[in-house]
């Protein structure tokens, strides 16, 4: 997979080699996506990398989607875990959800919400990843791109 020119899938086995010790510590999501975002940095320099970034253009970022396969969709605010895009114009670039295998929660509310990301705000790319988060072995063991 590459966006931008860069090869997304070298930079995110480079991220496991280099954070590690992250992993194995079953450190919070949030300091995971906070990694991640610094480790894209040098190569989107001409993009903003926003973690929890929850604005569009001024107002909260809002999006109609399902959060379960049985569930309704409807408009909630969103917190992506990771976008690169250009704050205050619709250049959007890439969105990701992530999550550690020691969260059991099902991936179809990221899928839904990355779909509804592309589909409503016209993210040209999205990407779900969850990380093996153990005490003897990290990784990636589900990968889904769009």
């Amino acid at each position: 997979m590459v966006i931008g020119g860069v090869d997304i899938q070298s930079l995110l086995d480079e991220f496991v080699e280099e954070q590690a010790q992250l992993l194995r510590n079953d450190a919070s999501e949030q300091a995971i996506s906070h990694q991640l975002a610094m480790k894209f940095a040098p190569h989107f320099p001409e993009w903003h990398i926003d973690c929890e970034y929850n604005r569009r253009m001024e107002d909260v970022k809002r999006l109609i989607y399902a959060v379960s396969p049985t569930g309704d969709a409807c408009e909630r605010n969103v917190v992506p875990d990771i976008i690169i895009h250009r704050r205050m114009t619709n250049d959007n670039l890439l969105a990701v959800e992530i999550k550690k295998s020691t969260n059991q929660e099902h991936s179809f509310k990221d899928g839904a919400k990355l779909a509804a990301f592309r589909d409503q705000l016209g993210y040209q790319n999205s990407l779900f990843i969850r990380f093996l988060s153990d005490v003897n072995d990290v990784g990636i063991v589900e990968l889904d791109w769009q």
